[in-house]
């Protein structure tokens, strides 16, 4: 328990640290920087590519590594939506008594972004994912070796939500890092196998205009 907490303590700390340093840090860019989504634009050139890496640790001290890419739809220059795929592993995920051994989890998602002031180098965000995976496979294993290993498929509610900072390095390419909430199978039963909890996340964005 008092790692678990301080890990989430870690978490915090770092978050703060961004989001204090934007006083010195985020400054307006200049024109070469600036955002170029305008109403003109044709709609295939307000797309954008996302990449990027999570870290997921749960709340039963278990592991996850996962990559996502999505593609996005850039609205306004404030805010964008999209959809994406991801692909999530943990080689022991320990939940209701059981030892879930190579477990592997593929959402599919819409991906919702808001950069409040995204004429800044850097600039915070806010980000929600909303999907479901459509596979969650493990091996399910009793450590007391009284029944049998066997094989289970489940599926269900997956979400994301959180926060973080982007830096642009160009008015085409942007690199961000985020911290929020995963919960790869949300539901009212705590019967259910559900990996929750504190991911850290960094990623690239790619503008196509």
């Amino acid at each position: 328990m008092i790692k678990h907490l301080q890990y989430y303590f870690r978490i915090s700390l770092l978050l703060v640290f961004f989001f204090s340093s934007l006083s010195c840090l985020a400054v307006p860019v200049k024109s070469q920087f600036a955002d170029s989504t305008k109403t003109d634009l044709p709609w295939y050139k307000k797309l954008s590519v996302i990449g990027e890496y999570q870290y997921f640790k749960t709340c039963h001290h278990s592991r996850f590594d996962g990559g996502y890419a999505f593609v996005d739809y850039n609205a306004t220059a404030h805010f964008a939506m999209g959809l994406g795929i991801g692909y999530d592993y943990s080689t022991l995920h320990i939940d209701n008594g059981y030892n879930l051994r190579h477990v592997k989890v593929l959402p599919v998602l819409a991906d919702f972004r808001y950069v409040p002031f995204s004429d800044w180098i850097v600039c915070p965000f806010v980000v929600a994912d909303l999907g479901y995976s459509t596979f969650i496979k493990y091996e399910q294993e009793d450590p007391t070796h009284v029944e049998s290993t066997r094989n289970v498929t489940d599926r269900g509610l997956y979400t994301f939500g959180g926060g973080g900072v982007l830096v642009k390095l160009s008015h085409k390419v942007a690199i961000y890092t985020s911290a929020g909430f995963t919960g790869m199978h949300m539901s009212f039963s705590n019967l259910d196998v559900n990996p929750r909890g504190l991911s850290n996340k960094i990623g690239v964005k790619v503008n196509l205009q």
